[in-house]
């Protein structure tokens, strides 16, 4: 406990550093920006977070500048925003992340964007839904926040107004997933069984084709300012992959391994979400999406089996031997449906929001890696003080077959305008489970649990 206090402090005096840093140069960006960019702004943020278990390692250490720059035009208007990111957790890394870079072109009843965007859909705030077009980076998993995860898709944007109402239409060249941790990083989702036979991952081919050509439609109907609704089409590839298991016995039979590629499938989609305010302290929210074409991996043996060969040499080889090379991979498609109910209201000041999910993967085969029905629940609560200056946050998510849950907690703080610092910690918990389980587990992440602080300057 007195090395997470030394470094907990040692974090503190490197914050008043880089604040210093920070202030000058963001008194430099000020004075810039008033001699000659207008349309410029943007932020310095410096994210720090040490684990609380164990060693108190620094699992989150980053320097993030943001610039925007956007100009009006006759005919519409330019926005570019950029993000110049310094990781120190282990090594030094530099990345310059342009997340939005598009053109918009405005009519009397039209909308065009053209480039690189975020296009956000749908109701959900514990889980993606029908939110399925723009890629998120997951590389460093939940020590960003929500706003950073998104980067644009490079895609056609169209919206026609009704009135109130409008149509939209989406047309993205290639599919963009999202960017995963790296095999090796603690943030993995996948469970890497321990196992005497070495698994190796892949990422999935970049070779783009016209079948890679993805669609996506929306009619958003406003009937009146208390309820809305959207329907949704897609010809689209679902964000979350499907792993195709690739054995390697004949190529080195004294050293089997088995590699994992990550695979997408594009599928026609259909959705809606809809929100309905009906009183000054309800809102009701409802979104569902199904996927008629899924990848699930499968397996030609039991996951009894394969737990059993984890500490039996003899057992593993003979596992192994009844994965044949295979086209598909182990591998195959089934119409998959997840649906999510809500509400929000206002309780004691502030405001409060239950929402269940479930997804069920329909003509289910017991072979299939994944379960028919995996429910889920995620809550958050939010309120603020000091004429709004101090704003507390709490959000988390359980899932039930699993027992396994995330939560999070912060305080936020104004300290005048333009500059905010922040307080939290992020819990990862549940029980021991299966490494075949099929689901992303929380478990797996309690040893990274963590608390942060986090200083934002804007300019």
């Amino acid at each position: 406990m007195q090395n997470y206090f030394e470094k907990l402090f040692t974090c503190i005096i490197l914050r008043i550093c880089l604040l210093f840093v920070s202030v000058s140069f963001s008194f430099i960006f000020f004075i810039t920006n008033s001699l000659a960019q207008e349309g410029l702004s943007g932020f310095y943020r410096n994210y720090t977070g040490f684990q609380l278990y164990n060693d108190y390692e620094l699992v989150a250490g980053r320097n993030r500048i943001r610039g925007e720059y956007s100009d009006n035009y006759s005919f519409g208007a330019l926005y570019l925003e950029v993000d110049l990111i310094d990781r120190y957790t282990k090594e030094r890394d530099f990345e310059l992340l342009i997340r939005e870079a598009y053109l918009d072109w405005f009519a009397s009843n039209y909308d065009v964007r053209i480039g690189k965007q975020n296009i956000i859909w749908g109701k959900a705030t514990g889980s993606f839904v029908t939110d399925i077009l723009s890629p998120v980076d997951l590389r460093e998993f939940l020590t960003q926040d929500v706003a950073d995860l998104r980067f644009g898709l490079t895609s056609f944007n169209l919206r026609r107004y009704f009135g109130r109402s409008f149509l939209q239409f989406v047309a993205a060249p290639a599919l963009q997933p999202d960017l995963l941790p790296d095999q090796d990083s603690r943030w993995f989702p996948v469970q890497r069984p321990p196992s005497i036979i070495p698994f190796s991952f892949r990422s999935p081919e970049n070779e783009s084709t016209l079948s890679d050509i993805q669609l996506a439609a929306r009619f958003a109907w406003r009937p009146s300012p208390s309820f809305d609704i959207d329907f949704m089409a897609y010809h689209w590839a679902h964000p979350m992959p499907a792993y195709a298991i690739e054995p390697n016995i004949l190529g080195s039979p004294l050293a089997p391994e088995v590699t994992l590629r990550e695979t997408y499938r594009t599928s026609p989609m259909a959705g809606y979400a809809a929100s309905w305010q009906i009183s000054d302290s309800w809102i009701l929210s409802s979104e569902s999406l199904f996927v008629y074409e899924r990848l699930f991996t499968f397996l030609p043996v039991s996951t009894n089996r394969l737990e059993d060969a984890l500490n039996d040499p003899l057992e593993a080889f003979q596992v192994l031997q009844e994965f044949d090379i295979r086209d598909d991979g182990y591998l195959l498609t089934k119409p998959w449906l997840q649906t999510m109910i809500g509400g929000q209201t206002n309780l004691a000041g502030a405001t409060v929001g239950l929402q269940g999910y479930v997804e069920i993967i329909l003509n289910y085969e017991d072979r299939i890696l994944p379960q028919r029905v995996f429910p889920y629940a995620s809550l958050f609560a939010q309120r603020s003080f000091l004429r709004d200056r101090l704003s507390t946050f709490m959000t988390g998510r359980y899932n039930f077959f699993g027992q396994d849950f995330w939560a999070q907690v912060q305080g936020e703080y104004e300290i005048s305008d333009g500059f905010q610092v922040a307080l939290g910690t992020n819990i990862f918990e549940g029980p021991s489970i299966s490494p075949f389980y099929g689901h992303l587990t929380f478990e797996q992440f309690k040893e990274n649990s963590f608390i942060f602080a986090k200083t934002t300057i804007y300019f």
